[in-house]
């Protein structure tokens, strides 16, 4: 069964998600194809049924098996076709996540500024290796020094907010996800360290997530299919 929580075809997923309770019976009603997304990550995407429903999906691989028992959330297009943000397997433990999603707005704020302030630290050591070995030691070149340092540090911050800014409707669909599948402190998840690394791609993959390893108290354990029934 799948209940919408909003009816408008075009609106954000803050007004038109869906959390299927018990979306079984996932069948691949096409092939998969792979597109090239502005990232240049290859992208796989899946035309699906579920329930009667035709859904459509873009992953960066989708690891999903014929008449796989899966909990989507997704949003209302057309009559009988969504689009699906996430597919969730309780027997894998792996969501499937849009590119780009995976860690609240909070979360995903602080890790790109501490991304930010790194790049800043590995740089400054770098402009203090080459001032040793440029050799000028005089007031005038340690004042241009440590000015070009100022600029940068606020040049790096300044264009990591843009970046922030660009991609943080990913971050709040990512929240709004958390929470309609129960997570606790949906708020405070980050589940970009349990990235699911793939055997068969040998890649990394973006929005794959092992997702038991971040998560506490998993509303979807291995046996919640036998409980349904």
């Amino acid at each position: 069964m799948m209940s919408t929580l909003g009816t408008g075809g075009d609106s954000q997923i803050l007004s038109s998600a869906l959390l299927s309770g018990a979306s079984a019976n996932l069948t691949l009603s096409a092939q998969t194809v792979f597109v090239a997304s502005h990232s240049r990550l290859h992208i796989q995407a899946v035309v699906a049924k579920i329930n009667g429903k035709i859904c459509l999906a873009k992953f960066h691989r989708a690891l999903l098996e014929q008449d796989e028992f899966v909990v989507c959330v997704a949003r209302h297009i057309e009559d009988n076709v969504y689009e699906v943000y996430s597919m969730l397997s309780p027997k894998t433990g792996l969501l499937h996540m849009q590119v780009g999603m995976g860690a609240s707005k909070t979360t995903y704020t602080a890790s790109a500024l501490k991304g930010a302030k790194f790049i800043f630290f590995c740089s400054a050591i770098m402009s203090i290796f080459l001032f040793i070995y440029v050799g000028d030691y005089s007031f005038s070149s340690i004042l241009i020094w440590l000015g070009v340092l100022f600029v940068f540090y606020f040049i790096n911050i300044f264009i990591m907010k843009r970046v922030i800014r660009s991609l943080l409707h990913l971050s709040e669909r990512s929240e709004e996800i958390f929470e309609a599948y129960g997570f606790l402190n949906p708020k405070e998840v980050f589940l970009l360290p349990s990235r699911h690394i793939s055997e068969e791609y040998k890649v990394l993959l973006d929005g794959v997530f092992d997702y038991r390893k971040i998560i506490q108290d998993d509303p979807y354990p291995a046996n919640y299919i036998e409980k349904q029934k």
